[in-house]
Formats: structure tokens, sequence, C-alpha cells
């Protein structure tokens, strides 16, 4: 069977995911990888793909994909769901059946790694399909028996079985732009999350996929592999002039991995993207690794219109270890004493309460991080996301439990009315004790004297003094 009639969609992002994970993102990033599902199926005959139904712009997510599929009456609805959000999709999906039962059901994105306990939960949804979906969706789409396409779950004979794995794809610059043009509210509906604006039209983009690194808290290479594949220079640098030419985008935040890992190709795409080479002044920002940037790759970044990198730190001890068995301390210091020579902005990520964790360990973590003075900092409770090696760890251990309750595995930190607790504890740390040394951290790190003094003399406009003043309220509210 051909599906003509296709509905693509995602439940709400918002971070207050432990009441419930239905809440609207106040920050909504583009849903890229729906985006890019819609412009692969713009390429076939005979296929009518809907406006991509973002549940960041639902009062009701539930409601709303139930309304649009009785006035529609697609063949297919695709849900994509990072774990935090998984429920309100399978719910969805669940209302999808009740209106009409031969509509079949597919979910993709990173929680994908859960898909016979999802499928087991959930009787209303059909398939999953795992790591890059643009070959599985269009051969489904297609009506390729089930069975003979790579890269899905399905049910057979009342059990959730794999079928075979699928390759990458190899050759990147044979993906068709995202279809922009489905999606709510675009350019404006967007936003990029703090400090990461200037208030120009914004979107987000990714120019590779894949990352050969063994960090153990992330979970990336089973949505794209360890092989990373880059679009060429050329490729990137017309989707940056359609941007700008059809949406007006002069800002971009590259959401890539590991942005910088083929030097050669960053090099490359970096003197395309000035402005005499563009065409207009782009700003831009990205995050990559400490050990894949040199002083003069970061004077070319600025050149091409960075104005902020952000580094995983995570860990004044733990580096190496974390970070795949490469990155090191000296590299980090390095990499942040560059990016500010070059005028950059940085943000370091850092985590607090992995397994080895102790009171003198997550000490280390604030001193080095005050030491770096990154522009911003960020201290997460560490998060053993379903599918990285810490989460597997913790399983085995019997530390989580593989149940449902996926609304958990948010990321926690600062912003949402405090900080969450966290699914995870070690041997010496308690969840109140790791609550409690995220606010010291942060608390530490803003309120230090000489970083206040250093942002006031930044200051240029009362949009500035706003920002920051809104930002250290919010901060002092979170760590009292």
């Amino acid at each position: 069977m051909k599906y003509k009639q296709i509905l693509l969609t995602r439940p709400p992002t918002g971070s207050n995911a432990l009441q419930g994970g239905s809440d609207a993102d106040p920050h909504p990033q583009p849903p890229l990888g729906l985006a890019y599902l819609a412009g692969v199926l713009d390429r076939l005959p005979d296929v009518n793909v809907l406006d991509i139904l973002d549940g960041n712009f639902s009062e009701n997510y539930v409601y709303d994909v139930t309304m649009a599929v009785k006035k529609h009456n697609p063949d297919l609805v695709g849900f994509s769901a990072f774990t935090p959000f998984a429920n309100p999709a399978l719910e969805a999906a669940e209302a999808v059946k009740k209106v009409n039962s031969n509509i079949l059901t597919v979910l993709g994105g990173p929680h994908a790694v859960l898909a016979d306990i999802t499928l087991q939960k959930c009787p209303s949804l059909d398939i999953i399909s795992y790591d890059e979906s643009e070959g599985q969706i269009e051969e489904i789409v297609l009506g390729h028996p089930l069975e003979d396409i790579p890269g899905l779950f399905i049910r057979k004979d009342g059990k959730t079985i794999p079928t075979k794995p699928r390759s990458y794809i190899k050759n990147m610059d044979d993906l068709p732009y995202p279809a922009y043009d489905k999606l709510p509210h675009f350019p404006d509906g967007y936003h990029p999350h703090p400090p990461k604006s200037t208030g120009k039209k914004w979107c987000s983009i990714m120019w590779s996929r894949g990352c050969p690194f063994f960090c153990n808290y992330c979970n990336r290479e089973n949505s794209f592999g360890l092989q990373f594949r880059n679009q060429s220079p050329e490729y990137v640098v017309d989707h940056i002039k359609y941007l700008h030419s059809e949406y007006g985008i002069e800002e971009l935040t590259f959401y890539d991995d590991v942005m910088s890992l083929n030097r050669k190709a960053t090099m490359k795409l970096l003197d395309a993207m000035t402005p005499e080479n563009l065409g207009f002044n782009l700003v831009w920002d990205a995050e990559t690794r400490v050990d894949l940037v040199d002083q003069e790759m970061l004077f070319a970044m600025k050149k091409a219109g960075c104005r902020m990198m952000s580094y995983g730190i995570e860990h004044g001890e733990f580096i190496h270890e974390i970070k795949g068995g490469t990155a090191t301390l000296e590299q980090a210091e390095n990499a942040v004493k560059w990016t500010h020579n070059a005028k950059i902005e940085t943000v370091g990520y850092f985590m607090i309460g992995l397994p080895k964790e102790t009171p003198e360990t997550i000490r280390k973590t604030i001193d080095f991080a005050k030491k770096l003075n990154c522009t911003y900092a960020q201290f997460a409770i560490t998060m053993p996301f379903p599918g990285n090696k810490l989460y597997d760890e913790a399983v085995k251990s019997g530390l989580i439990q593989l149940d449902d309750t996926w609304d958990k595995f948010v990321y926690s930190g600062i912003g949402t009315g405090g900080v969450q607790a966290p699914v995870l504890t070690t041997q010496t740390l308690s969840a109140d004790d790791l609550a409690m040394w995220a606010k010291k951290a942060y608390h530490e790190y803003y309120f230090r004297p000489s970083y206040i003094f250093q942002k006031m003399l930044k200051i240029r406009s009362l949009d500035d003094l706003k920002m920051y003043y809104n930002g250290y309220r919010m901060l002092k509210k979170d760590t009292a």
C-alpha cells in the first residue's frame, strides 16, 4: 500500500517535563528532523505532506492531533519524540487510532532506543524507525513490505522484532533542504536558547552527522552513528543563502555534535561564510569539542561571523575519562583562552553527579569552571539518558528501572523553577546533595564580584541591562 496523505508531528518540548512533559517550550527549536523527512517526501510524486504539527504551538496537543486527523484523514501519521516527551506522543497515537484504526502510526527520534518497551506500552503505535529515518520513511510511504525495510522495529507474531540494520547516509549533499515551508510560524515562532541570540531572524542548522567519540553520557550514536559525515561547504553556503533570501535569516545556530571535526572542510566553509563571499553579514554560534579547535580556526570563525562557541568541558577531574579518552584539562584551558582571544564568547557545559563523584571532585569542577571563566557556564546534574553508557550501567546495577516514567529523563538545571531531582545518585551523594551542589555551583560562578564587574563593563544598551537583570533575578530565585 502506498501512503499519499502524510501528517508529521512532535509533542511539545517544554522543560517542565517532570510535571507531565506536555508544556510548550518557551524557546522552541525548529524540528529539523521532521522538516528533513518532509523534504524527502515532497520529492515523491502523488504524496501530499501536510503542514508539520508542532506541539509547541498547541494548547492541547492530543486534541490538536485528533482534530488534524479528522480534518485531513491522513494515511500515515509520523511522530518524533525525545524520551522526556514520548508519553504525549503515545497518547496522540492512541487518539489517531480511535479516529481511524487504518492509519499507520510511526515513531522516530531519540526515543527509538527504547523501541521494545514503547511498542509494548502503546498498541496503537505500529512502527518505530531508528537512527536516520529519511530512507525508512520514503520506503514506507512507497509501500515497500515493512519486513524488507532496514532500520525499523515492527510487530510480528505478537513480538517486537528489528528489521536488518540500515546504512547511514554517505553523501550528505543528497539530502534536500528541510521543508521550512511546512513549519508553523517559521521563522518568527522559533527562538534560540538564551544567551544564543542577538534578536535577528534566526534558524538552527546542521551540516554534519555522526560522532566518532565514545563519551559515556551521550546517546547520539543511536541517532546518527559513529561515522562522521559532513555536507560540502558549497552545499552549506547555498543552504544559508536560501534561508537568507527566502526567510530573511541572518543568525544561525549550528547544532552539530562536533562542528569542526573535519578541519579542512571546516576551514573551507568558514572562508565561504565571510561577508564578502556570502554577500551579507551572518551571525552564528556552534558547539564543538575542546580538542577540535586551534587558534587559526577560531580567528577564521570570528571572521566568518561566529559570536559564541559552546564546549562540553563537563568536569574538572574526569574530563579525560568521560570525553572518550581524548580531551584534557589543558586542552579545555587552551580552547577557552584561544576563543576569547578571537573575541568569541564561550559557553562551558559542566556535569555534577557522575558515578564516582564526591564533594571533593565537585569542588574541583566548580573551581576549574571559575578558572576557565567562560562567558557563560551551565552546571547540569548528570542524566543517564536511555541509550548512553551511563544508562546501561545504571540499569544493570539496578539503579534505574526499565519502566515508562520517561518524563524524568530531562536535564536538571536552573531556569525552570529550581534544580530538579536527579534520576541517578552516587554512592556518597544523595539527590538533595546533588541539588545543593548544583545550586552552589551556579551561585559561586555567577555571583563572583569579578564576573559581575565584567558583565557591567559590557552593557551597551538598555536591552543589555534588562537581559542581565532578568538573568540574575532568575539565578537568585533558583539558587536560593
